[in-house]
């Protein structure tokens, strides 16, 4: 494991961000903000006489941490962009500096692919750890990204602390020729969209695959917590409700590299809503059957729309020994359960994006959690009867 310099004493406050709004979006790189008190002078780089000189530097490596009950929390892991001094008051009082983060993804989308023979055909799952052992990840040496003082971290401890995924994925994706100035992060982009997985960078740092079968095996088939409006049930602090026409696609067109635009159409949503189109192009399946089953699944998920909760608002203070773990455990794809008497809602959700915030002179830490509707239809299986029949399997 990496030695970190613990500056927690100089914590006030930090925000993060990480996961997506929307099942369609693509999942962005995590970002935090975090505010320390820079009275001592430490957190200028050019403070020659600053305990953690000359480390105050761009992309040095950053932990927020959180520990409750005796347990510690990963909140965000990633690399300092910038150190912003700033002030609380005029005339230079109350000296702080502001930190701007990154996850690993934004230095996965500043590396091009260069030089490489190419990539044979292989399971999404492979083709992306191939991707993220051809950009060097990860390419640290024995450089002293971890922390701001002196110690260095040598290179078999860093490669041990290096973890990744265990999904190997459902599609295969098609080989490719030699590449050259290829993005790796939008070539990744591209095998997830085929794939119809996620790919983020967890909590502490290392990169995170679910294919598409993972949320139809455990732990994402149960709900983990209930919150509701009865005794007994979990507390939310705000719902975002939404009832709208934001993701109504009743026209699908799907097209790999090298094949023919696959379409499928709803004509009853068409005509109640008009023609919504959802396109999709150079796509790396294997085969035009496997775009077309991919197309008839996301018509049936989004042709019409429904009643749903994009988004719920914890303030784990009103109950800490319950809400706590809650929102420092669970990440994206967790399964909970939403219930309102009122609204006739009892409805499962997994979650797409989650947001902290906390001050600490305030002692208010708000979690955020971006919602989006638990399956209610199997996905499409490669080789079988059409999507819609009844022998039709999960995918």
């Amino acid at each position: 494991m990496p030695i970190w310099t613990d500056v927690t004493t100089d914590a006030i406050s930090f925000s993060t961000r990480r996961g997506r709004q929307k099942q369609l979006d693509r999942i962005e790189c995590g970002v935090a903000t975090v505010i320390l008190n820079n009275s001592s002078g430490n957190y200028w780089p050019n403070n020659t006489g600053g305990v953690y000189y000359p480390n105050i530097q761009p992309w040095k490596r950053i932990n927020i941490r959180a520990t409750y009950n005796g347990t510690t929390y990963d909140v965000f892991t990633g690399f300092i962009e910038a150190w912003r001094p700033t002030w609380a008051g005029t005339g230079g009082m109350g000296p702080m500096v502001q930190l701007t983060c990154a996850d690993l993804q934004k230095s996965i989308s500043l590396c091009n692919l260069n030089d490489i023979t190419g990539y044979s055909e292989e399971k999404s799952g492979a083709r992306i750890d191939n991707v993220l052992d051809d950009i060097g990840w990860p390419n640290l040496a024995t450089d002293d990204y971890w922390k701001l003082g002196t110690s260095t971290l040598d290179i078999d401890t860093l490669l041990a602390y290096r973890d990744r995924f265990t999904d190997t994925g459902q599609s295969s994706i098609q080989a490719s020729g030699a590449l050259g100035n290829v993005n790796a992060m939008e070539h990744i982009y591209s095998v997830i969209q085929t794939e119809m997985g996620i790919f983020y960078i967890g909590t502490d740092g290392n990169p995170k695959f679910q294919d598409r079968y993972a949320r139809l095996k455990e732990p994402y088939l149960t709900s983990q917590a209930t919150f509701g409006d009865d005794n007994g049930e979990n507390h939310y602090h705000v719902l975002d409700p939404v009832y709208d026409d934001s993701d109504i696609f009743n026209d699908i067109r799907l097209t790999r590299t090298g094949g023919s635009e696959q379409v499928s159409s709803d004509v009853t949503s068409q005509s109640d809503y008009g023609i919504r189109t959802l396109s999709r192009n150079n796509l790396l399946m294997t085969t035009d059957d496997e775009a077309l089953d991919q197309a008839n699944y996301l018509k049936g998920k989004y042709a019409n729309p429904n009643l749903s909760f994009k988004r719920m608002d914890i303030c784990p203070m009103r109950d800490p020994d319950n809400l706590f773990p809650k929102v420092l455990s669970y990440d994206i794809s967790t399964r909970i359960t939403l219930r309102l008497n009122q609204a006739s809602i009892d409805q499962d959700y997994h979650i797409e994006g989650i947001n902290h915030q906390y001050a600490t002179n305030k002692a208010a830490w708000v979690t955020q959690w971006q919602l989006f509707d638990a399956d209610t239809q199997s996905y499409w299986v490669l080789n079988a009867t059409k999507l819609g029949e009844t022998s039709r399997l999960a995918y």
